[in-house]
């Protein structure tokens, strides 16, 4: 016997099957929470294909890939502003950025920092565009590390 309603329509129509009586099977079946309560029409637990809880791998988080800001150097931007640059964009210290900057100066090229990808990238339109306003040729790339 399959029913379709709400458990008061369900025990109406037990109750008027039974005479007003209620029998030993409705006092059991309402003695249990709902949720325990069995459906004595399936025969078995339903199975649905693709369905079933998957076993989750478990995942570890990864660090993200750092990248060095490279500054080269070129003959036509001045120092100064280099170390401007790199106190104001990467906040080095006036010793630091003077110490850099004549890395830069001798070697051709020194790391102004590390960063995510993003910030990187940031940080590197932000040099662009500060050595474009003054019209300085400042080089500056974004390298994997």
């Amino acid at each position: 016997m399959s029913f379709h309603g709400t458990a008061r329509d369900w025990f109406s129509s037990a109750w008027m099957a039974n005479n007003g009586w209620i029998g030993t099977e409705m006092v059991k079946t309402f003695s249990r929470p709902l949720s325990q309560q069995q459906n004595l029409n399936r025969a078995g637990p339903i199975r649905k294909p693709g369905l079933d809880l998957l076993e989750k791998d478990e995942v570890k988080a990864r660090r993200p890939s750092m990248w060095n800001i490279v500054s080269y150097n070129d003959d036509f931007t001045p120092m100064d502003f280099v170390e401007f640059v790199l106190k104001r964009v990467f906040h080095l210290s006036t010793l630091d950025a003077l110490a850099l900057t004549l890395v830069v100066h001798t070697k051709g090229k020194g790391i102004a920092g590390t960063y995510t990808s993003e910030v990187a990238e940031q940080k590197q339109c932000e040099v662009l565009l500060m050595a474009k306003v003054e019209e300085h040729p400042l080089r500056v790339e974004v390298e994997r590390v």
